[in-house]
């Protein structure tokens, strides 16, 4: 009777314990499992949303080209060494393969080492898919299914396709990987990424152990994609052709080690071009052979010290300010000495009694200073500020920088003279062309804009108007400035720019680079930014960093500027008038 008993409670322990374990497993840790029941079973796949186009003036600068996602199932696949050799070798035959599927920039072998991360990703036996490769284009696609390797599945993958090429690179910007998947670098791929993204899909099945079909009763869910919207740019693909030869000609003629361009429509503040030499192909940045490339766009990255280009927005500030009248004569009767600094034209010349269109033509440097010092650093840096130097400008591209005006309790006295002739602060191209673009305009401070809308795929429209930032100068000062742009140009020392049959208006610029700081007489940044006078349909600026086969302005920069504006004016109409 006790050993039934004893058996009896045996046994009910038994049965309670398996209850309990049971109660465990499916109530406490159900969950749990569940989740690793259908990770086991089932499979998500990311269903990519296609990437918006950009356009400018009736092109298209950036589009979608169809590419795939290649998957493999290792358990289909025996020999992954001799497969891994036969993929990675169709897979290398796409000259962009590594822009999409990156090796260690320390590799010396990237087809190696790319096949043996394939062998290890074959090795992956518990494993139901693993992603070989991304943005595999349609021949290879189609080569691979050629050779015939059981367990390789292709998934609609489309990737970025830049029709003309490196054309506009550095306002365009990129398309790649991080840890968070595919977003836009630089520029406008960067700034509207959110935009141009749109939003993925999925679509999750259910798959036998055993078979890499998946089940056809079994559970699925989808979720709908939504594709990027389109921009349409300011773009004039005409000018920006013409522009990006011309500064490429430039930099290799004149032995400088960069050049870039910025063109704006003064009334509008929109970017008819922008750009710069080296560039790169945003198609296959990652293009080991491409020895010289610059991914940046200078023109908004790029600070430096401007040198007399400054000038005119001197003379307007004291003009404005009404701390000078247009008839302001100074004398240039030698170096000028603030305490133990001295301040001399450019060639050491003197011309005694000049005035304001006289300090133009000859670029003199002493007469800037004692106008800055007439005028005083309070006012000249808030002009300086007003104009857009020292902030963003707001332009709808990543990557501007403010460049750079000291704060007003570091202004010592011979830094306001330097600053009138443009030394000692520091200013972007973009921020420079927009100034101008204020004297050219009646006085007013536009916002830089690239894109005029944006469209997505329901049609729906965004549109950016011109948007004013404030008025920096009046009507009256823009027009008497102006005035002194034309007879700079007039009157000037360049042969370019008084043998060019159109009138214009603009200034040069030659700043010398400061090194250990000391100012090299030999490295230098040349410049010239000017408007036709008459229609002021557009601003360009050009410059070149540190040519060598001249330092000056006048022999470099300024007949690159000539050559372009006489092959851009028939685009806006302009014809002679000189």
């Amino acid at each position: 009777m006790i050993r039934l008993r004893f058996a009896f409670l045996l046994a009910l322990a038994g049965f309670l314990a398996l209850i309990v374990k049971l109660f465990y497993l499916q109530v406490i840790q159900g969950e749990r499992y569940r989740i690793e029941a259908e990770g086991q079973r089932s499979i998500t796949f990311t269903i990519p949303a296609e990437r918006g186009r950009i356009f400018a003036s009736g092109g298209l600068l950036a589009t979608n080209e169809e590419a795939y996602r290649v998957v493999a199932d290792p358990r289909s696949i025996e020999d992954h060494e001799k497969t891994a050799e036969k993929i990675g070798a169709v897979f290398f035959e796409d000259p962009r393969f590594l822009s999409y599927n990156p090796v260690s920039s320390n590799s010396k072998d990237p087809q190696a080492d790319y096949i043996s991360k394939i062998v290890e990703l074959l090795s992956l036996k518990e494993r139901l898919g693993v992603d070989l490769a991304r943005k595999v284009p349609t021949a290879q696609v189609e080569k691979l299914k050629d050779l015939a390797v059981p367990g390789l599945s292709f998934y609609s993958d489309n990737r970025r396709f830049y029709p003309e090429g490196s054309m506009a690179s550095s306002l365009l910007g990129f398309v790649a990987f991080d840890q968070d998947g595919e977003r836009g670098y630089n520029g406008l791929e960067s700034y509207y990424d959110g935009d141009l993204k749109g939003k993925a899909g999925s679509v999750r099945r259910e798959y036998n152990e055993k078979k890499p079909e998946p089940i056809l009763v079994g559970e699925s869910t989808e979720v709908e994609l939504q594709n990027g919207a389109d921009l349409y740019l300011s773009i004039n693909r005409g000018v920006q052709t013409i522009l990006e030869r011309k500064i490429k000609e430039g930099v290799k003629r004149y032995g400088a080690k960069s050049g870039s361009f910025v063109v704006l429509d003064p009334k509008s503040g929109r970017v008819l071009a922008m750009g710069n030499y080296p560039s790169f192909d945003p198609g296959n940045f990652n293009d080991s052979e491409d020895e010289k490339k610059e991914m940046r766009n200078l023109s908004l990255v790029a600070t430096y010290e401007p040198g007399s280009i400054m000038k005119p927005i001197t003379i307007s500030a004291g003009l404005d300010s009404e701390k000078i009248k247009p008839s302001w004569k100074f004398n240039d009767n030698g170096a000028l000495r603030i305490g133990i600094y001295s301040i001399d034209t450019w060639d050491s010349r003197h011309w005694g009694t000049q005035s304001l269109t006289q300090l133009l033509q000859k670029s003199n440097n002493v007469g800037a200073a004692k106008l800055a010092l007439e005028i005083g650093r309070d006012t000249l840096r808030s002009y300086f500020l007003s104009f857009g130097f020292g902030s963003k400008l707001g332009i709808d591209l990543d990557g501007e920088e403010i460049g750079l005006v000291k704060e007003l309790k570091d202004w010592r006295q011979i830094d306001l003279a330097n600053a009138g002739f443009g030394q000692g602060i520091g200013v972007t191209a973009l921020q420079m062309t927009s100034a101008y673009a204020a004297i050219a305009n009646g006085g007013i401070l536009m916002k830089p804009q690239v894109v005029e809308r944006l469209v997505d795929r329901n049609g729906r429209q965004v549109l950016f108007p011109a948007e004013p930032i404030r008025r920096v100068i009046s009507p009256k000062t823009s027009e008497v400035a102006a005035q002194l742009l034309r007879s700079a140009v007039e009157g000037g020392e360049s042969l370019s720019l008084r043998n060019l049959n159109y009138r214009v208006a603009g200034k040069t610029g030659t700043a010398e680079i400061a090194i250990g700081g000391r100012y090299s007489p030999s490295k230098t940044n040349v410049t010239f930014v000017g408007f036709p006078f008459k229609d002021r349909s557009f601003v360009m600026l050009i410059r070149l960093e540190e040519p060598t086969t001249s330092t000056f302005s006048a022999v470099t920069v300024v007949p690159l500027w000539v050559e372009a504006f006489k092959a851009i004016a028939p685009l806006f109409g302009i014809s002679p008038d000189r």
